[in-house]
C-alpha cells in the first residue's frame, strides 16, 4: 500500500509509514483472538487467577511477532525514501500504534466474540470487528501526531522530535491499561464466552 506510489509515480512520501500501516492491519486481523481459539478457553477457566497472565501473554506474543518486523520496515523504508522530515512522525506513530494495538486486541476480542464456522473459517460477521478495530488502532497514533504537527507548524525541530517519547508513553500506557481492562473482562465473562464458543461448535 505504501510502496505503490513509489512504484507508480516515483514519490516515496508514504514509505516511512509502511511499518505503521502493517501494525494497524495486523492488529485488525487479530481482533478475534478468543473467538479463533474456540473452546480451548477452558484451559484458562480451569486455572483460576490466570486471566491476567493469559492476556499479557497474548499481548507479548503479538508484539514479538509484529514489532520487530514493523520497526525494521519503518527504519529501512524511511531511510530509503529520503524523507528526513518523517523520522519523528514514523517512529512516534509506530510506538503508539504498537502499544495501542497490544491493548486493543484482547479487549476487542472479548467485547464481541465471533466463533469460527464449522470449517474453522471466519464468518460473515468477522469484518464487522475488523474495520472498527482498524480505525480504533489508527487513532492511538493521534497524540504523537499532534506533537509532531505542533512542532512542524512552529518550525521547532526539538518539539517535532518529542513525538517519539510521546508515542512511547502513549503506547506503554494503552498497552498496560487496556490489557488490565481486558483481563478484568475475561475474569467476569469467561464462562459466558465459553458457552458462546461451545454452542457454535
Amino acid at each position: 500500500m505504501c510502496a505503490i506510489p513509489r512504484l507508480t509515480t516515483g514519490t516515496g512520501q508514504l514509505l516511512p509509514f509502511a511499518g505503521a500501516a502493517t501494525v494497524a492491519i495486523a492488529a485488525a486481523c487479530a481482533c478475534n483472538l478468543y473467538g479463533n481459539d474456540g473452546t480451548s478457553l477452558w484451559l484458562t477457566i480451569s486455572a483460576p487467577g490466570s486471566e491476567p497472565a493469559d492476556v499479557r501473554g497474548r499481548q507479548l506474543a503479538w508484539l514479538l511477532i509484529v514489532g520487530p518486523y514493523a520497526l525494521a520496515l519503518t527504519v529501512l523504508l524511511t531511510a530509503l525514501s529520503g524523507q528526513g522530515w518523517a523520522w519523528p512522525w514514523a517512529l512516534g506513530g509506530l510506538a503508539a500504534l504498537l502499544g495501542g494495538a497490544c491493548g486493543l486486541i484482547p479487549l476487542a476480542s472479548l467485547i464481541w466474540v465471533v466463533p469460527l464456522d464449522d470449517a474453522g473459517s471466519p464468518t460473515p460477521q468477522y469484518p464487522l470487528k475488523v474495520y472498527p478495530t482498524l480505525i480504533a488502532v489508527t487513532l492511538t497514533a493521534a497524540p504523537p501526531a499532534a506533537v509532531a504537527l505542533a512542532g512542524s507548524l512552529a518550525g521547532l525541530s526539538w518539539l517535532t522530535w518529542l513525538a517519539v517519547p510521546a508515542g512511547i508513553a502513549t503506547g506503554a500506557a494503552l498497552a498496560w491499561k487496556l490489557g488490565a481492562v481486558a483481563a478484568g473482562r475475561l475474569h467476569r465473562t469467561q464462562v459466558s464466552v465459553l458457552r458462546v464458543l461451545a454452542s457454535a461448535g
